[in-house]
Order: structure tokens, then sequence, then C-alpha cells
């Protein structure tokens, strides 16, 4: 790494860990930290969803494949044994993290504050198109429960038009209420994650989820 480089992720660093920053700085940060980051790890591919926002590959891919069977055996009333797991945790990104910025010398952040960054990747996360088999199938969206907050992939599988969400990643919730659980606690709209005063909060249309 070169000393601007160093800089740069140093000052992102201070804004992280004195809870001040944007969603967008989290995507500075990120693209930063890829190259740095191991092969296949949280920090590295999710930095890759984030900057490129690529679908066709690694664990997003591998999570698309899992969510279309497991659509498909809905439909033929034969998914009772599958399962399906979020892309990463939010321990592994934790500690994914650390290990990245251990590199550049900085001490480890707090769990909790790698949860606000990994909301945050949620967030820039919003409106990505899942594809299989080169046809667009759905999107990634925010969904809010009591307990969690999820990114969730939604596609709707033919014949029936059975729709199928499952989260891609998940957080514990400490920014809102549950909102309408009948409707997947979906959001009024895109969603910006912001940390002011020492709390990552969020917002639709300049206004704050409560």
């Amino acid at each position: 790494m070169d000393a601007k480089e160093k800089a740069l992720v140093g000052d992102l660093y201070r804004r992280v860990a004195g809870r001040a920053f944007h969603e967008r700085d989290v995507l500075a940060f990120l693209i930063l930290l890829r190259e740095h980051a191991a092969r296949a790890s949280p920090v590295r591919e999710l930095s890759d969803f984030v900057a490129h926002r690529e679908k066709d590959r690694g664990s997003l891919k591998t999570y698309v494949h899992h969510v279309v069977a497991f659509g498909e055996a809905l439909v033929k009333n034969t998914a009772a044994q599958l399962k399906i797991n979020a892309v990463h945790s939010a321990e592994d990104f934790c500690q994914s993290l650390n290990a990245v910025l251990g590199r550049f010398n900085l001490s480890p952040l707090a769990r909790d504050i790698a949860d606000d960054v990994l909301t945050c990747v949620m967030s820039l996360l919003q409106d990505v198109r899942l594809f299989h088999n080169k046809q667009e199938i759905g999107r990634l969206g925010l969904g809010r429960f009591e307990k969690e907050l999820w990114l969730c992939g939604a596609i709707v599988m033919p014949p029936k038009n059975v729709q199928v969400v499952f989260p891609a990643l998940i957080v514990p919730n400490r920014y809102c209420s549950s909102g309408d659980v009948k409707q997947l606690g979906a959001f009024s709209g895109l969603v910006v994650a912001r940390c002011t005063n020492g709390k990552l909060r969020l917002y639709v249309d300049g206004k704050e989820v409560t």
C-alpha cells in the first residue's frame, strides 16, 4: 500500500470508529480495502458487490442458485428439506473486516460498529438485480423485523407466480421498528444509512425511519 492509500483508509476508519459517517463513506472504505482482503472473504466479496453491483459470481451467485432451487422445489411441493443461508454472517463480516484493518495497523472495530458498516452495505445493495440463466428473476431489497434487518432476494417463480423471499445478509435490528410484518417489513422507499451523534439511522426521502 502507498502512503496516500494508507492515509485515505485511516481517515475513513476514524469516521467509522467515531460513528460519524454516511453510507457513501462505507462505499469508499470498502473499495480501498478490497485489494487487501483475502479472496472469497466477506469483505472482498461484498466490496466487489458494492463497487460493481456484480451478481453473477461468488457467494451471491451461489445464493441466487439456492433461492431458485428452493423456488422450483416449492412449486413442486418438495422444498421441505432445503435450507438457504445468508451469503455471509454478521460475525464473519466483522472478523473479515478486522483482519483487513490489521494490515493497516488499525485497531479492531467493535461488533456493533461492524454491524453498522454491514447495514450500510445492505443499504448500498438495494435494488441490485438478480439473474439466473442470463434472465432477471428478482431484486435485492431491505426488510425490517422486530429483531433483524434483512437484505433479501425476492423472486417470482413461474408458472404459479410463487414469490420466494430469503435473506442474503442479516444484522440485528437496532435501527427502527419492525414495520408491517405482513409486507415483509418493507420500507416505503429506498433507504439511506447515515451515522450521526454516535448512532446509525435510516432515512427514506430525507425522513428518519423510526
